[in-house]
């Protein structure tokens, strides 16, 4: 069985844990935490020791650990420690899909992506890296979630859909066919898409407007 480290300790980690139990073709070895050194004892996630802090990645060459997963939710840091991952070259990228989800056989995931129970990528769904499509989503056919993305549980993006790098999909959002959301753009809660959202900015309402600039 190949052998995995989880990077992250939060609530994001303990539903990636379960997915990789139920898929039962990795052995969890341990979960890294930023705040280890701040613990007082050993502490556990899911039955799965808490070993050390995002430097233990660089140990890992000396050990018999192929594969990690960035289960982290801020889209930044997962981007920040995916690339950290891919920098020491005897490590690969695990990718996490529920038994539970539906995928079609002509959609496309990419390497440290996470793809929630009740989730549906559609026919010619096209998934970046390290990307989160959160539990209860829907990707239909032909749309392109790029790398670094957060699907939020609940959203709905109907076809032909583009979001680009880092952006953001809101609990319960929903983006109609054929919109472009921005890079690193922000979509809220319950929000309506309508029209193009451009980079850099966050959106809310029904339908969703500009609130503020963001970088």
């Amino acid at each position: 069985m190949k052998k995995l480290i989880i990077i992250g300790a939060g609530g994001h980690a303990r539903s990636v844990i379960d997915i990789f139990q139920q898929m039962k073709e990795f052995e969890i070895v341990g979960c890294l935490d930023p705040c280890f050194k701040e613990r007082k004892t050993v502490e556990y996630m899911e039955e799965i020791p808490i070993i050390g802090d995002d430097s233990f990645l660089e140990l890992l060459d000396a050990t018999k650990v192929e594969y990690v997963f960035v289960a982290v939710g801020n889209n930044r840091l997962r981007k920040k420690l995916i690339e950290k991952v891919r920098n020491i070259g005897s490590l690969k990228l695990a990718t996490a899909v529920s038994p539970n989800a539906y995928v079609s056989s002509k959609a496309r995931i990419g390497e440290g992506t996470c793809v929630m129970a009740g989730a549906v990528l559609n026919v010619n769904a096209n998934v970046g890296s390290g990307v989160i499509i959160n539990t209860n989503s829907s990707v239909d056919h032909d749309c392109i979630i790029e790398d670094y993305v957060h699907v939020a549980p609940g959203t709905a993006i109907s076809g032909s859909t583009v979001v680009r790098e880092g952006a953001h999909i809101g609990t319960g959002s929903s983006v109609i066919d054929g919109i472009q959301v921005g890079t690193w753009s922000y979509v809220g809660a319950g929000a309506v898409v309508v029209k193009n959202i451009p980079s850099f900015v966050m959106v809310y309402g029904v339908p969703a407007r500009i609130i503020k600039d963001i970088q």
